[in-house]
């Protein structure tokens, strides 16, 4: 039976570590509620291509290191590619929904 190599410390790091980043996750989130909505929008389709490209970076990369065919490696670079061709034609818009 092999021992653990993390000590509480590490522990204790990962703990604050994600403090931090939900933290600075929650400011952004409460900064983008003061927004008007045209920026609002325009960083919302920002986001959506980054989040394709980034899909299809990793789909594209994980496909040329293996060498040979991966469904999963596959499908998340056809998953970017359909984000990226759904934000183009303005089919991914998240609308406000009026009961707030």
């Amino acid at each position: 039976m092999k021992k653990c190599n993390f000590s509480t410390g590490t522990g204790i790091l990962i703990l604050l570590g994600t403090f931090v980043v939900v933290g600075i996750l929650h400011f952004i989130s409460i900064k983008t509620m003061k927004l008007s909505e045209t920026k609002k929008t325009h960083y919302r389709k920002v986001f959506w291509y980054l989040y394709g490209i980034i899909f299809m970076i990793g789909g594209g990369i994980n496909i040329i290191e293996k060498g040979a065919f991966h469904w999963s490696f596959t499908l998340q670079f056809i998953i970017g590619l359909i984000t990226i061709i759904l934000n183009l034609l303005g089919k991914i818009e998240t609308k406000k929904n009026p009961n707030y």
